[in-house]
């Protein structure tokens, strides 16, 4: 009997490597697909101070459907923070990517609204001349040098599910 058991069990799991091995893309996209029923919108939260720069920043990504994450903590950590966790951060300014200032005793975040054919660029941003309240400004080309700029990433949870 546990002879028989065993057989019937082998047969059963090569059966499925077999099926796995040959239909191994259509499992991916099922995969896929369970994970993103099952995963959680990455920005449904956002844990950050209302009234702070880097609040501000955050729901500007999500009305975009990127993302960023939830645990970068002050503004003055988000480029360190976003390279460890993979996102692209360099000195190119992109619409809505976050420009980063270090400075400061928090640091300071912006979202990049528009970027203009001679360069320059125009940010929103929240808390620079005081709390709770929003202002823009057109930094230049050269004022790019002084900051780092973070890319978001897509939100999975905003990607079209066949």
């Amino acid at each position: 009997m546990k002879r028989f058991i065993t057989v019937i069990l082998l047969i059963m799991i090569s059966g499925i490597g077999l099926y796995i091995l040959f239909n191994k893309d259509d499992v991916a996209d099922k995969f896929e697909e369970i994970t993103l029923y099952l995963m959680p919108d990455p920005m449904a939260l956002n844990t950050y101070k209302e009234g702070q720069c880097t609040a501000y920043a955050f729901d500007k990504v999500k009305e975009d459907k990127a993302m960023i994450e939830r645990d970068w903590h002050d503004a003055k950590y988000w480029a360190k923070e976003a390279q460890k966790d993979g996102y692209i951060v360099n000195k190119i300014p992109k619409e809505g990517a976050i420009l980063q200032s270090p400075r400061g005793s928090l640091g300071h975040v912006a979202y990049i609204e528009h970027v203009y054919a001679n360069g320059n660029f125009k940010i929103s941003e929240m808390n620079y001349s005081e709390p709770f309240k929003i202002t823009s400004r057109i930094l230049t080309r050269q004022d790019v040098a002084r900051y780092h700029i973070i890319h978001p990433k897509m939100n999975p949870e905003q990607k079209e599910v066949s």
